[in-house]
C-alpha cells in the first residue's frame, strides 16, 4: 500500500494509439489489466498492457464518445455518445453491444453504481436518469437543471448523485427520494467535470473559468478553491486514498493537487502529448495514471516510488479534505501545517534517541554470526534513514513562508492585547468620573450616595461580551502560537 509518499512525479510508462480523432474519455480495468478509451471518431479501444495481446477495437456508436464507465469486475463497458444512446459492451474481441435509447439529445455522461445494478446518465436534454443494468429498462428522472447537464457521479455508497452543467449549478441528489438536497451555485461559469471523494465527505467540480473547487457536504460551505489552468478544465480524478486529485486542461497540462496542504504538487507539460488533454483517471491502486488527449493518444503514466512508503492506515480511513481543512482561512491553516511539521521533527525523548538508534546495531552483530548472508542488506539502512531525514528544497522553503506568516500573527496578537490593555484604562478612566460626577451630585443632601456607587461599580466593573470573547481569542491563540 502506498502513503503519501508513494506518489512521486508522473513517468511516462505506456503509449498507445488507434484512434483517429481527439480522445475524450479513458477508464482503468479493476484489475488494472487494461485501459478503456472512447473519443470522437465513435469507436472503442480497449488497451491490453501485455504486449503480445492486440487491443479489442468497438464499433456502433454512429456519433462522438463522451463518457466511458466500468463496472466493478471489468466485464462490462458502459460508453456514453452524442448519437443520444448509451451502449453495453461486453468486454472480449467480439465486443457485442446493447444499445439503450435514453436521451432526446447527446449523452454527455455515464457511472455504474457501486453494486453494477443502475446506470447513471446525464444529457443535453437537461436531465439525468436512472437505468437498470440487467433489464435496460427505464428507472427515474431526476429534474431541475435548467440546461445541459455535462457530467453526473454516484457517491461511494451509491445513495447521492451529484451533477453540474451549463447553468452552472452544482445539485446534490437524494437518489431514493429523487430530490435534491442541497445546490452549490458557485461558479460563474459552465461546470464541466462533477466528482465524489472516495469516502463521500465532500464534491469537487471544475469550470470552464481554469477554477476547481472543493465542498464540504456535511457543513455546505466551500472548502478549497484553485486557480488550477488558464482555460478550461477539461476533466478532473481523485487518487483513490482522496489524497490527492488530478487535472488536466486545454492549456495542455496535466497537474496533481495535495489537498492535505491545498497546494500543486506536480505539473507535467510538453511530455508525451502533442496536444492539450481531454481525460484523466487514476488507477483503482493509484500506482498509475491514464490520460487521453486531442492528439489521439492514450498515455498511462507510473506515480509510485520503486521503493514504496507503508500507509499506517488502510485507503478507508485516510482523511479526506473536509476532516484536514475545516477551516478555509490560509494563514490559520499555513500555522496548522507548521504546528504538525514541528511536531513530527521534534521527537518526544530526544535523550532516549540514541539508545534507539543503538539497538538495531547490537541485534545486527548479534544476528551476524548466525546469518552472514543477510548483513550487506542491514548494513544500508542507515544510509537509506539518513537519507530520508533530509529535508528537500521546497519543503524548506514553505516552511520558512509558514514561519513568515507565524511571525506576522505573533504580532498580531501583541497589538490586540495592547488595544485591550487601552481599553482597560479608558474603562477605568471613565469609572472616576462617573464616581466623581455621582459625589458632587449627592453633596449638600442627606442621601446616602453608596448605593449609587455600589451600582456604578457592578456596572463599570463587569466586563462586556465583546471584551470576554477577545479575551479568549486572544488566550487560544496564544496556546496555539
Amino acid at each position: 500500500m502506498l502513503g503519501l509518499a508513494g506518489l512521486t512525479e508522473p513517468r511516462l510508462d505506456r503509449a498507445f494509439r488507434g484512434h483517429r480523432a481527439p480522445v475524450t474519455s479513458v477508464v482503468f480495468h479493476p484489475e488494472e489489466q487494461q485501459a478503456i478509451s472512447g473519443a470522437h471518431d465513435g469507436c472503442l479501444f480497449v488497451w491490453h498492457f501485455k504486449p503480445q495481446l492486440r487491443p479489442f477495437r468497438f464499433v456502433g456508436h454512429k456519433g462522438e464518445v463522451h463518457d466511458l464507465a466500468i463496472s466493478r469486475f471489468g466485464q462490462c463497458i458502459a460508453s456514453a455518445s452524442a448519437d443520444q444512446t448509451v451502449r453495453l459492451w461486453t468486454n472480449s474481441a467480439q465486443g457485442d453491444s446493447k444499445v439503450m435509447k435514453v436521451h432526446t439529445a447527446p449523452v454527455r455522461s455515464v457511472c455504474f453504481s457501486r453494486d453494477d445494478s443502475t446506470l447513471l446518465t446525464a444529457s443535453d436534454d437537461k436531465t439525468i436518469k436512472l437505468w437498470s443494468v440487467a433489464s435496460q429498462r427505464f428507472h427515474a428522472s431526476l429534474l431541475g437543471h435548467t440546461n445541459w447537464v455535462y457530467s453526473a457521479d454516484f457517491s461511494k455508497n451509491s445513495e447521492l448523485v451529484a451533477s453540474g452543467g451549463e447553468d452552472r449549478v452544482i445539485r446534490v441528489w437524494d437518489v431514493d427520494k429523487k430530490a435534491t438536497l442541497m445546490t452549490f451555485p458557485d461558479f460563474e461559469v459552465p461546470v464541466a467535470k462533477v466528482r465524489f471523494h472516495p469516502d463521500g465527505s465532500c464534491i469537487a467540480a471544475c469550470g470552464h473559468d481554469g477554477c476547481i473547487k472543493l465542498w464540504d457536504l456535511r457543513s455546505r460551505r466551500l472548502l478549497q478553491h484553485y486557480d488550477a489552468h488558464v482555460g478550461r478544465i477539461t476533466s478532473i480524478d481523485f487518487h483513490p486514498y482522496g489524497e490527492q486529485l488530478a487535472s488536466t486542461g486545454e492549456d495542455g497540462a496535466l497537474k496533481i493537487w495535495d489537498l492535505r496542504e491545498g497546494r500543486l504538487m506536480h505539473k507535467v507539460v510538453g511530455q508525451g502529448h502533442k496536444k492539450a488533454p481531454q481525460a484523466c483517471a487514476f488507477s483503482p491502486s493509484g500506482g498509475s495514471l491514464a490520460t487521453a488527449g486531442q492528439d489521439g493518444l492514450v498515455l498511462t503514466w507510473s506515480c509510485s516510488q520503486a521503493a514504496p512508503v507503508a500507509a499506517a492506515a488502510p485507503p478507508s480511513s485516510a482523511p479526506s479534505p473536509a476532516r484536514r481543512h475545516p477551516v478555509t482561512t490560509p494563514e490559520r491553516a499555513q500555522v496548522r501545517a507548521l504546528s504538525e511539521s514541528r511536531s513530527r521533527r521534534e521527537p518526544k525523548a530526544p535523550k532516549e534517541a540514541p539508545k534507539e538508534a543503538r539497538a538495531p546495531r547490537e541485534t545486527r552483530e548479534a544476528e551476524d554470526s548466525a546469518e552472514p548472508q543477510d548483513r550487506e542488506e542491514r548494513d544500508e539502512l542507515p544510509a537509506a534513514v539518513d537519507h530520508m531525514q533530509e529535508v528537500p528544497a521546497p519543503l524548506a522553503e514553505t516552511l520558512k513562508t509558514m514561519q513568515s506568516h507565524l511571525e506576522i500573527m505573533m504580532r498580531t496578537v501583541q497589538l490586540l492585547d495592547q488595544r485591550l490593555a487601552l481599553n482597560e484604562q479608558q474603562v477605568t478612566a471613565m469609572r472616576s468620573e462617573l464616581l466623581q460626577q455621582a459625589s458632587v451630585r449627592t453633596e449638600g443632601t442627606s442621601e446616602q450616595p453608596a448605593p449609587i456607587k455600589a451600582q456604578g461599580d457592578e456596572l463599570l466593573l463587569k466586563p462586556t461580551e465583546p471584551e470576554e470573547e477577545l479575551r479568549h481569542e486572544l488566550e487560544k491563540l496564544r496556546q496555539l502560537l
